[in-house]
């Protein structure tokens, strides 16, 4: 479908971001953007019914006022903090290839996008990566896809389960920081939608926390009853996404992975201050923190939710993860580092 004739549509005039209908994202925001224009599809049967729930659609982060989003936002500004595991799970979506290889960079939809972080760390870390992917930021909220496209990203609007990208476009679509967020209802569909957007031989990668980790019970004890939103979402297992891919009928793997989040300062109480002020906004609970009574209080406690000896002890191979928070001296500075172990699963769309 031509980006300036949305099939399926009824007016092309209808609510779609916050200040740009439809009509102005078709015409104006998708020929800017090569990936976007060579694989929209807005008239994909039920993309009427999906752009009016969309329409309906509020999400805990559009604003502090509706969640956390505003302060989300606020932390994802340094996107190098997650770099380490976002980094792993490119890898994973796109292995890189022989130096040799002189085709075109990979396209991964980042399905879960938010504003574009994860776009943006491939940005401020391109001289690591010599094959470097090309990203295109995805997400339900529409103040987050406005605040990508705002910083010159390529972002589409679009509900996980329901994707406005034709079949076959993508190289690789990677799930991650936020799946639990897909209603378990949801969840088939949406790894259905991103196999059918991945080319034959690419990967679909999903991103999630043990139900049984650390990091679950962290959002259960401190982030759901301290939240605007509250947190009450189900997490993953291993048995769940192995179950999950196989319904989806292309088997994944599923792998443990070190997501660790790694805060710089110039002392070790500044590290460790400015991990808790992350910690604070990137979950929404500054004003819970605020009542510990300093870093030293905030740090105790990520101490006591980050102790990943007993979990660890459980996977089914041993690793070498970091197994509580540290605060350690590199290239002059001090670094805060909050262990996160996640799992992941990794599927290989076959040639048809």
């Amino acid at each position: 479908m031509q980006a300036d004739a949305p099939a399926g549509t009824k007016t092309g005039t209808e609510t779609y971001l916050p200040s740009l209908s439809l009509e102005d994202y078709l015409r104006d925001t998708v020929p800017a953007h090569p990936v976007l224009k060579s694989s929209v599809d807005f008239g994909r049967p039920g993309s009427d019914e999906a752009l009016r729930a969309l329409a309906a659609t509020t999400t805990e982060f559009d604003s502090d006022e509706t969640g956390r989003g505003d302060t989300y936002r606020r932390a994802q500004q340094d996107p190098s903090v997650r770099w380490r595991g976002m980094r792993q799970l490119l890898e994973l979506a796109a292995p890189s290839r022989a130096p040799s290889d002189t085709a075109a960079p990979r396209t991964v939809l980042d399905v879960l996008g938010g504003d574009g972080t994860i776009a943006r760390a491939v940005h401020d870390h391109a001289r690591e990566l010599w094959d470097r992917p090309h990203i295109l930021t995805g997400d339900l909220s529409g103040d987050m896809v406005e605040r990508a496209l705002a910083q010159g990203l390529a972002a589409i609007r679009q509900a996980a389960d329901h994707l406005f990208l034709a079949d076959g476009t993508m190289d690789a679509a990677l799930l991650a920081y936020g799946t639990h967020h897909i209603a378990p209802q949801e969840r088939l569909a949406a790894v259905t939608e991103a196999l059918r957007v991945v080319k034959d031989g690419g990967h679909v990668v999903l991103h999630d926390f043990d139900d049984a980790s650390p990091m679950a019970r962290f959002f259960t004890d401190i982030v759901h009853p301290h939240t605007t939103a509250g947190h009450d979402y189900r997490h993953f297992s291993r048995d769940l996404l192995a179950e999950l891919f196989a319904e989806a009928g292309t088997p994944a793997r599923v792998v443990d992975l070190y997501d660790p989040l790694v805060v710089r300062g110039t002392t070790e109480e500044e590290a460790r201050r400015r991990m808790c002020a992350y910690v604070a906004d990137m979950y929404g609970v500054g004003a819970f923190f605020a009542t510990l009574g300093g870093t030293d209080a905030c740090w105790r406690l990520l101490e006591e939710y980050f102790q990943h000896d007993t979990y660890l002890s459980t996977l089914p191979e041993q690793t070498d993860f970091t197994t509580a928070p540290i605060v350690y001296r590199s290239e002059g500075a001090f670094i805060a580092e909050i262990p996160r172990a996640a799992i992941v699963a990794v599927s290989h769309k076959p040639p048809t």
